[in-house]
């Protein structure tokens, strides 16, 4: 009976300790599979943003056709995702005010005089950047584009916006939820900080990972000097790219001011986090 008793006791350790180690490698590997998918979650949406903010690869072009030169001598190129317009500064003889004159498209030759300074004045109206991008990444450039505007009208020195997604896995019930927070400060700069996270069906979070990404904005102004013609009414001026002297009664030479933010590749960081 003794012996029973020990032999049982020694093979119930055994089993235990096999039940165990199983159940701890099974453990671990439902571990790594989950971490795995809050990760590729996160790397997921990195990728739409890096596409969002992705260039076409042109050469960049004045109105009048010229191309613009990078410092290292080649033509400047859009490296990466670029917002921009044209206008014309006028000085008001009346006060000493400074008025603008915007165009409605890129290189439109009719700039209309805003006298609207508030959500719906005029301010960026090209976004240049990749072609072929997914449906997120237009969503995407179109908010980074949205939250610009707001920072060009002076209506606030920075914007928030926040991009939410969840997902239930119809097999395992688990639920993936991805929430991005993004902010662009005065100067056009972007943080977006990423978390994707991995919960189990009862609402427990079994994984989490966090990106951190910012991208800085490379502002320019480019001008040119062109022929105008102001309407009667002192609220358009008609330009000709082409014309540089003002030889015609009613003419006047005028600076156009190229204004462009650009997000280039170069200047895009990535951090991944574990919490």
């Amino acid at each position: 009976m003794v012996f029973a008793l020990v032999g049982f006791m020694f093979a119930a350790m055994i089993s235990f300790v096999v039940i165990n180690a199983a159940y701890s490698a099974a453990s671990r590997v439902k571990k790594l599979k989950v971490d795995e998918q809050s990760f590729l979650l996160a790397q997921s949406m990195s990728g739409i943003i890096i596409d969002a903010l992705s260039g076409s690869d042109n050469n960049v072009t004045l109105p009048d056709g010229t191309t613009i030169k990078a410092p290292e001598g080649g033509d400047l190129k859009y490296d990466g995702m670029t917002v921009a317009y044209q206008y014309i500064e006028q000085k008001n003889p009346a006060d000493g005010s400074i008025y603008r004159f915007y165009n409605d498209n890129e290189n439109g030759q009719s700039f209309i005089k805003n006298t609207d300074t508030g959500e719906s004045g005029k301010t960026f109206n090209t976004v240049k950047g990749k072609d072929s991008i997914s449906s997120g990444a237009t969503a995407v450039r179109n908010m980074v584009n949205d939250m610009a505007k707001r920072i060009d009208r002076g209506l606030s020195d920075h914007a928030t916006e926040t991009l939410t997604t969840t997902y239930t896995n119809p097999t395992t019930g688990e639920v993936y939820s991805v929430e991005t927070v993004f902010k662009m400060d005065s100067t056009y700069s972007i943080n977006a900080v990423t978390t994707a996270s991995v919960n189990t069906p009862a609402g427990a979070n079994a994984s989490r990972y966090i990106v951190r990404m910012d991208a800085s904005a490379a502002v320019r102004t480019d001008k040119l000097i062109c022929v105008g013609i102001r309407d009667a009414a002192d609220s358009t001026i008609n330009v000709s790219f082409d014309d540089k002297l003002a030889d015609v009664t009613g003419e006047e030479l005028v600076k156009v001011s190229c204004y462009s933010v650009t997000w280039p590749a170069d200047q895009i960081s990535t951090i991944y986090v574990a919490p």
